[in-house]
């Protein structure tokens, strides 16, 4: 039973990649008009930018919302939790703040869900599933070294692992779990939607499936045939087979997808839930009932709500723990790795 359902879910993740169109270039999707700008924002201010990357040899384009205040005298010496946010497949770092995330990580700031933080919108161009893929083609690189050390030089983020997250959709959300299953001193919360979540074993995907990869550019990523050994240790759900439970150290982990996605994530993401609670692996999984995929479901009213808040939970949860350690200790730091963090900032108008 269970084979015939993972089949049945692998021939469904066969649209994963859109048809070609001969009547655009290179058969992309059909240009849309793009939305309007989002309203004004109470909690933050947007910006964007370049940065050099060693990993893929150029700059690199991010954007990114600093908590209003952040330029104040009394912030000066004010460290920041640090949220960073992983586009999908075809996106880039604009996507997030064009499709309507902006007002909503407002909201979760306003009302008290996520307290202000940094968030920052990698771009790791638009099909580069964040793999390894050799010289001047590191997109996990990219995102775990390059921008990571950029950022703790530019901006006045904490060094503290437990008020980190990573977040990410589709694309970013399988980058992000793969982040966090193997890297995870680097993030203490990983929160994504509607990952792209595969069979661990390349010889079940469909030929149709890699047909379309090669068509738009993939073998450029996974090689042709498929490299197997880097197959398995980029796809979270051969990752988590594979994972030593202690190895995660505390991470928390949140991941959702829709019982109506079009590429039947719902159904992976639901194997990774399986595989996860075989291990013992705390985590929070929801399969939203009616939900689709990604940014054309209206997840954004409810689930990035839902993200943002579990991310916030735990921002708060070590900066009490930070917060008790000090009374503690009479106000003194700890020293060493086992420095805990300060208390978090207030969000504007908030009392000190």
């Amino acid at each position: 039973m269970q084979s015939r359902s993972l089949t049945a879910a692998i021939l469904l993740c066969a649209t994963l990649l859109p048809a070609q169109n001969p009547d655009r270039p290179n058969g992309g999707r059909q240009r849309r008009e793009p939305p309007p700008p989002p309203a004004a924002l109470v909690n933050f201010t947007h910006q964007e930018s370049k940065f050099q990357s060693e990993a893929v040899g150029k700059d690199m384009a991010y954007g990114i919302y600093l908590p209003k205040g952040y330029d104040d005298e009394a912030n000066k010496d004010t460290k920041w939790p640090l949220v960073v946010w992983l586009h999908g497949m075809w996106e880039d770092h604009q996507r997030f703040h064009n499709r309507g995330g902006a007002p909503v990580l407002d909201k979760a700031v306003t009302e008290g869900l996520l307290p202000p933080c940094v968030f920052v919108l990698a771009n790791a161009d638009r099909v580069s599933m964040y793999i390894n893929a050799g010289e001047k083609k590191n997109y996990q690189d990219l995102v775990q070294k390059d921008l990571i050390t950029f950022l703790e030089k530019t901006y006045r983020i904490t060094d503290d692992r437990n008020q980190r997250a990573l977040m990410g959709i589709s694309m970013g959300g399988m980058a992000a779990l793969r982040i966090g299953f193997t890297h995870p001193q680097l993030f203490g919360t990983v929160a994504v939607h509607s990952s792209a979540v595969f069979p661990a074993d390349p010889k079940q995907l469909p030929p149709q499936l890699v047909k379309r990869a090669s068509q738009f550019g993939l073998d450029d990523v996974f090689g042709n045939p498929i490299d197997e050994k880097l197959w398995r240790e980029t796809n979270p759900l051969g990752l988590a087979e594979a994972l030593d439970p202690k190895a995660l150290d505390g991470l928390r982990l949140y991941f959702d997808a829709g019982t109506e996605d079009r590429y039947e994530f719902g159904k992976t993401n639901a194997m990774l839930d399986a595989v996860l609670t075989k291990k013992k692996v705390a985590h929070t999984w929801e399969l939203v009932q009616g939900g689709g995929h990604a940014w054309g479901s209206g997840f954004k009213e409810e689930s990035l709500l839902s993200s943002l808040k579990f991310v916030g939970d735990g921002f708060r949860a070590a900066a009490a723990r930070g917060s008790a350690l000090q009374g503690l200790l009479g106000g003194k730091e700890k020293d060493g790795e086992g420095k805990e963090p300060a208390p978090l900032p207030k969000a504007p108008g908030e009392k000190h």
